[in-house]
C-alpha cells in the first residue's frame, strides 16, 4: 500500500463512501487527514488503520456517534453494542414512510444513514432486511414496488458517478432480470464501472467493448435464463475479457464464465482475483486526486 493515500484511494481500499469519510472527518473528528495546498486530503497509513478501526466498530453496530469515546478507552464495547442500534427505529421510519407514500421522507431518511454508515451498511442493515419484510406480505406488494422504485433511481444516479475515467478500467455489470440486485453490488464495489440497465447478447455487447478494454464482465442473475436466453447471452464459447456471473445460479455457467459466490463483500473480493487475468487491467492509472477532495 502507499505511504499516502487520496480520499478515493482511501474509499476503495476500507470500502468506505468518500462522502462518509468526511462526514467522519468533519462532524465526528475520527479523523485527522492531512491537506496538499490545494486542500485534497492525504491519508497515511495510521490514519487508514484508524478508518478499518472505525469499520470494524460500526460493523459490530456501534452507533458511529459512539466510536469516538469507543476508540479513547472511554466505553466499554458491549456497552457501546448495548446502548442501541439504529437500524430497527430506521426501518420502522422506512416502512411509515412507505405507508404514507412519503417518497421524500423516505430518501431523507436514507441520505442521513449515508452520512454516517457505509452503502454497503446501510444496504445489509435497512433494505435487504426491509425488501425481505415487504415481500413475505402479499398485501404488502406495493409498498415492495414504491420501495424497488426509489432504491432503483437512487443507486441509478450514484452508479453513473462510478463511471471509468478515460484512463481508468472497470467491471461491467450486465443484470439478468431486476437491475436493482446489480445496482446494489455496485454501490458496496465503489469501484469504477459501468452497469447496464438490461442485458444484451453477445454480439451488441463485444460491440461495445470493442474500442475499450474493461476488467471483465458480471452477469448479476436476479432469475437463472431460459435455455434460449443462454445461447443469446453466451453465444461465444471464449472471450475476450474476464467473465463471472453471481445470483440466482442454479447451473453451471458456460466454462469461459466464473460462477462466482457469496455476499456482495465476498464478490468484490473474488473480482479482484479475477482481474489478475487481465494484464492490460491491472496495469490502470487512476487520477491521483480521485475526484473531490
Amino acid at each position: 500500500m502507499s505511504d499516502v493515500l487520496t480520499i478515493q484511494q482511501a474509499s476503495e481500499q476500507c470500502g468506505v463512501n468518500p462522502v462518509t469519510l468526511r462526514a467522519w472527518e468533519r462532524r465526528y473528528g475520527l479523523l485527522k487527514p492531512e491537506r496538499t495546498a490545494k486542500g485534497h486530503r492525504r491519508y497515511r497509513s495510521a490514519e487508514v488503520e484508524q478508518i478499518r478501526r472505525i469499520v470494524h466498530w460500526v460493523e459490530k453496530g456501534v452507533p458511529i456517534s459512539q466510536v469516538a469515546s469507543l476508540l479513547s478507552g472511554e466505553q466499554e464495547p458491549q456497552q457501546a453494542v448495548d446502548n442501541g442500534q439504529p437500524w430497527a427505529q430506521a426501518r420502522q421510519d422506512a416502512l411509515q414512510a412507505l405507508e404514507t407514500m412519503n417518497v421524500r421522507r423516505l430518501e431523507q431518511l436514507i441520505n442521513r444513514l449515508l452520512a454516517d454508515y457505509s452503502l454497503g451498511q446501510v444496504i445489509r442493515e435497512l433494505t435487504d432486511p426491509l425488501r425481505e419484510q415487504l415481500t413475505g406480505s402479499a398485501s404488502l406488494s406495493a409498498h415492495l414496488a414504491l420501495l424497488d422504485a426509489v432504491l432503483t433511481q437512487k443507486w441509478a444516479a450514484r452508479a453513473l458517478s462510478l463511471s471509468p475515467r478515460r484512463r481508468e478500467f472497470g467491471w461491467l455489470l450486465m443484470p439478468v432480470g431486476d437491475v436493482l440486485p446489480a445496482l446494489e453490488l455496485a454501490m458496496v464495489l465503489q469501484r469504477p464501472l459501468w452497469c447496464l440497465q438490461r442485458d444484451v447478447e453477445m454480439d451488441a455487447l463485444a460491440a461495445l467493448l470493442a474500442d475499450r478494454q474493461p476488467c471483465g464482465v458480471l452477469w448479476v442473475m436476479d432469475h437463472w435464463p431460459s435455455a434460449s436466453q443462454r445461447q443469446r447471452l453466451w453465444s461465444q464459447p471464449s472471450l475476450p475479457w474476464p467473465a463471472a456471473c453471481w445470483g440466482r445460479v442454479v447451473e453451471a455457467p458456460p466454462a469461459a464464465v466464473t460462477r462466482l459466490t457469496g455476499d456482495r463483500q465476498a464478490v468484490a473480493e473474488q473480482l479482484l482475483a479475477l482481474e489478475t487475468m487481465n494484464p492490460e487491467a491491472s496495469m490502470a492509472t487512476v487520477d491521483d486526486n480521485g475526484g473531490n477532495p
